[in-house]
């Protein structure tokens, strides 16, 4: 005579098959995930995902800088006006470095904050097509990095430079005495993928 099976009990026969394939399973995918993570944390493996974040420096555009006149020569840099502005949140900057090109019998004509607000650089040295010499003569006093562009709302007979420190400016500048031994007709040096001004960045 045969027995009919219980159905609870064959149903807990298989909740059990059941639970123990699925804790199995979640167990052996854990510790796959737990090996890839220390071989990738050691360097073993490489990172399978790269989420394409960008350093700041690879989203900034690097400034083109307008070209020297051909075969230009350094002038004195006591011999031309300089306005010098604050691209800064630090209060009394401009004031600070007009004092220094002071000291060195610079002309400063004004000081003020940088109409155009923040700049993020060291410095930037802005003047008319006509004062381009200038401005390469005067790049010359500072020590850290310096950005020459046009400024299209100088009158193009101007030759005034203006002087904006950046957020990244330490000052970078020559002392009085370093400055003072600088001689006017050297050559400059056009920078690298510099292009050559034309009447329309005049104006």
């Amino acid at each position: 005579m045969s027995t009919t099976p219980d159905p609870r009990a064959e149903y807990r026969r298989r909740l059990r098959h059941r639970q123990t394939t699925v804790i199995g399973g979640s167990l052996a995918v854990m510790a796959a995930l737990v090996v890839l993570s220390l071989m990738v944390w050691s360097g073993v493996l490489p990172i399978p995902l790269d989420p394409g974040f960008s350093s700041s420096s690879d989203n900034t555009t690097p400034a083109v800088q307008p070209c020297p006149p051909s075969d230009a020569t350094t002038v004195e840099v006591t011999s031309f006006q300089v306005n010098v502005y604050n691209g800064t949140d630090t209060a009394g900057l401009a004031g600070v470095v007009a004092d220094a090109l002071s000291d060195a019998g610079i002309t400063v004509a004004n000081t003020a904050d940088w109409p155009k607000g923040a700049y993020a650089g060291d410095v930037q040295l802005t003047t008319s097509v006509s004062g381009l010499v200038h401005a390469y003569s005067l790049a010359r006093i500072f020590t850290g990095t310096v950005i020459i562009q046009i400024d299209e709302n100088q009158d193009p007979a101007d030759a005034t430079v203006g002087v904006v420190l950046g957020e990244e400016y330490s000052e970078s500048i020559m002392s009085a005495g370093e400055i003072s031994m600088l001689r006017a007709g050297e050559p400059i040096s056009a920078p690298s993928g510099c292009v050559t001004p034309t009447t329309s960045s005049e104006g």
